[in-house]
C-alpha cells in the first residue's frame, strides 16, 4: 500500500515536502513507545508507529533501516526531528489517531508486523535461541567466514558462509546458539542399535580403568554394539600412508579428517582443493562396515546407526550427505547429551561386567590430538595445525608458495584438535591427558602394528569431489563484479574504519559488502554520520 493512501487512511500528514516518500510501497509496520523494542522486531523499509517525541525516534529507525514514521495522538513534533528525519532520508507523519486505532486501521488494509530477523532455517547443525541471543556480537567477531551478522538486535547466519566450525557456540555468553543434535529417545525408532562414539568421547572421561571399561559404560545407555571411531582412522591412515609412499600424491597432502576445514578450503582458498585427502571420513567409513555387518547377522531388523559427535563440523557434513558423502549414520548424538549417563554407568560398572569390545591400536585413537594422524603417515615433513585462525594463515601461505618443504598438512579447526570440539565437556587439554593414558595403554597391548586396513583403497574414497563454493564472489558476471568492487572501494573510503560492529557486521569492510550486495543501507552506520 503506497504511504500516500495509509495517510489518507489515519487522517495522517506528512512533515515536510517528499513526493518520493508519498509513494512508496509498505507492506509492514511496527508498533511501540520503547526504543528498545525497534531494534527487537521490524523488517527494513517498514513504518514505525509510536508517540514517542524525540530524536532518537529518528536515530533508531535508521539503524534498523525503516524509512517511514508515524507520529501518533498529535503529540508535538520538534523542528530538530523533521530536519533530522529530513536528512536522514525517512518519511515523518503525524496523526490525530491514537496508536491502537492506527494500527487497527492499518491491519484491515492488509498491513502487518513483519517477521523476525532471526535466523535462516538453512543452518543444518547449528541453531539461534532468539529468546537468549541479545545481539553482542562475540560471535560476529569470532566468525572466521564472516557469515554472522546482527540483525534487529539478533544473530542472523548465512548459512552458505557458514563452515560450522562452532566458534559462536563457543564464544556465546548467553548460550544462544545451540547444535541441532537428535536425542536419546529416538534410539526407540530401531530394532537394533550400533553406536560409534568419536574418539575424542574417551578423553573426556578421567582415571578410567581401561578402554573397554568406557566403550562398556557407552554401551549400557541402549545399545546393542559399539564400533570405534578409530578403527576408521587407522584405516584412513593406512590408506594415506600408502599413497604417499607410493610417490603418487600431490603435495602436500592436507587432511580431510576436518569438515569445517574442507568448507573453509571450498569457500575461501579454491586452489588447494587438488591437494585434499579423497578419503571420507573415518566414521563414515566405520558406519558402513557396521551396517553390512549387522543386516547380515540380523536380517529384516531395523538398523539405527548413532554417532556420538565431538563438534557441530562432524554433525553437518554427515547431515549435508548430498553435497560430499551419502550417509550410513541415521542419529547424531552430542557428547554433552549423553556425558552424564556414561559417567554414571562407569561408577555404577563392575569389573565383571567390562566386555571386550576394544578394536583399534593406538593409530586411530592418536587422531583426538594434533599431530596424530601425521604421526602415521610416515614423514617428518608435516605440520600439524589446530585452531581456525592458524588454520587459514598456513593455508595462505600455501597459496602464496611461502610454505618451505612439507608432505603433510594436517588441520584441525578447533584448538586442541577434536578434544576441543565445541560439544566436549571436558578442557582439551585435561582430555588430551585422559587421551594419552588410553594411548599408552593401546600402545603397551598392541605395540605400534595396525589392527585395520584398507582392503580397497578406492572405496573409501568420497562419492562425489569437492568444489568451489563461489559464495564470496559479488557476481557471477565478472564486469558486474568488477563495478561492485570499485563500489565497495568508494563505501569504504566513506566509513570511520574502527570495526565497531555497531552495525551489525565484524568490520568496515564486511559493512560495505553488505551494502553493495543490498542486504543493508548505509544509513546503518551511525558513527559515520556524526
Amino acid at each position: 500500500m503506497k504511504f500516500k493512501e495509509i495517510l489518507r487512511l489515519i487522517d495522517g500528514n506528512l512533515l515536510y515536502e517528499n513526493k518520493e516518500a508519498l509513494e512508496k510501497e509498505y507492506s509492514y509496520a511496527f508498533a511501540t513507545d520503547l526504543m528498545s523494542n525497534v531494534m527487537l522486531g521490524n523488517v527494513d523499509d517498514s513504518i514505525l508507529i509510536t508517540s514517542l517525541v524525540n530524536p532518537q525516534v529518528i536515530r533508531a529507525s535508521e539503524m534498523m533501516n525503516m524509512s517511514a514514521i508515524i507520529i501518533t495522538s498529535d503529540k508535538p513534533v520538534t523542528d530538530t526531528m523533521i530536519e533530522l528525519a529530513a536528512n536522514r532520508n525517512i518519511a515523518l507523519a503525524i496523526t490525530g489517531m491514537p496508536t491502537f486505532t492506527v494500527c487497527g486501521k492499518l491491519h484491515s488494509v492488509g498491513i502487518t508486523e513483519g517477521p523476525l530477523t532471526t535466523e535462516n532455517d538453512n543452518i543444518t547443525s547449528i541453531q539461534l535461541d532468539p529468546a537468549r541471543c541479545i545481539g553482542c556480537i562475540h560471535c560476529v567477531r569470532e566468525c572466521p567466514t564472516e557469515a554472522i551478522r546482527i540483525r534487529g538486535w539478533k544473530a542472523v547466519v548465512d548459512p552458505e558462509r557458514c563452515i560450522e566450525c562452532g566458534m559462536c557456540i563457543k564464544v556465546c555468553p548467553r548460550h544462544a546458539m545451540r547444535p541441532i543434535v537428535d536425542p536419546l529417545e529416538t534410539m526407540k525408532e530401531y530394532d537394533y542399535r550400533i553406536v560409534i562414539p568419536s574418539s575424542a568421547f574417551l578423553g573426556q572421561f578421567a582415571d578410567v580403568p581401561s578402554r573397554n571399561h568406557l566403550l562398556t559404560a557407552i554401551k549400557m545407555i541402549g545399545f546393542d554394539e559399539v564400533y570405534e571411531e578409530a578403527i576408521g582412522a587407522e584405516i584412513v591412515s593406512d590408506a594415506t600412508r600408502r599413497k604417499y609412499l607410493s610417490g603418487k600424491a600431490k603435495l602436500p597432502i592436507i587432511s580431510s579428517g576436518c569438515p569445517s576445514i574442507l568448507k573453509l578450503i571450498q569457500l575461501k582458498f579454491p586452489n588447494l582443493i587438488d591437494y585434499v585427502s579423497d578419503y571420507r571420513p573415518p566414521v563414515e567409513i566405520v558406519a558402513e562396515m557396521a551396517r553390512k555387518s549387522a543386516e547380515e547377522e540380523h536380517p529384516g531388523l531395523k538398523i539405527g546407526i548413532f554417532y556420538i559427535a565431538p563438534c557441530t563440523s562432524k554433525i553437518s557434513f554427515i547431515k549435508e550427505s548430498d553435497e560430499i558423502i551419502e550417509t550410513e549414520i541415521d542419529k547424531m548424538l552430542a557428547i554433552s547429551d549423553v556425558y552424564r549417563q556414561v559417567l554414571a554407568n562407569l561408577k555404577a560398572l563392575k569389573d565383571s561386567e567390562v566386555e571386550d569390545l576394544e578394536q583399534t591400536g593406538m593409530t586411530g585413537l592418536r587422531w583426538t590430538s594434533p599431530g596424530g594422524e601425521s604421526l602415521a603417515v610416515g614423514t617428518d615433513k608435516f605440520i600439524a595445525i589446530d585452531g581456525i585462525y592458524e588454520v587459514m594463515e598456513i593455508f595462505e601461505q600455501i597459496e602464496n608458495d611461502k610454505l618451505g618443504d612439507v608432505d603433510f598438512i594436517e588441520a584441525d579447526a578447533c584448538v586442541g584438535g577434536c578434544l576441543g570440539g565445541s560439544l566436549t565437556v571436558e578442557n582439551c587439554y585435561s582430555a588430551r591427558a585422559n587421551m594419552k593414558r588410553l594411548v599408552d595403554e593401546a600402545k603397551q597391548r598392541y605395540g605400534n602394528r595396525y589392527l585395520n586396513f584398507a582392503d580397497d583403497i578406492d572405496s573409501l574414497k568420497r562419492n562425489q569431489e569437492m568444489k568451489y563454493r563461489p559464495v564470496l564472489q559479488l557476481d557471477e558476471d565478472l564486469n558486474v563484479a568488477i563495478k561492485k568492487m570499485e563500489e565497495l572501494g568508494n563505501i569504504l573510503r566513506e566509513l570511520p574504519g574502527i570495526d565497531c560492529g555497531v552495525c551489525g557486521a565484524p568490520t568496515c569492510r564486511a559493512f560495505a559488502e553488505d551494502v553493495v550486495r543490498g542486504t543493508i543501507t548505509e544509513r546503518a552506520c551511525v558513527i559515520s554520520k556524526g
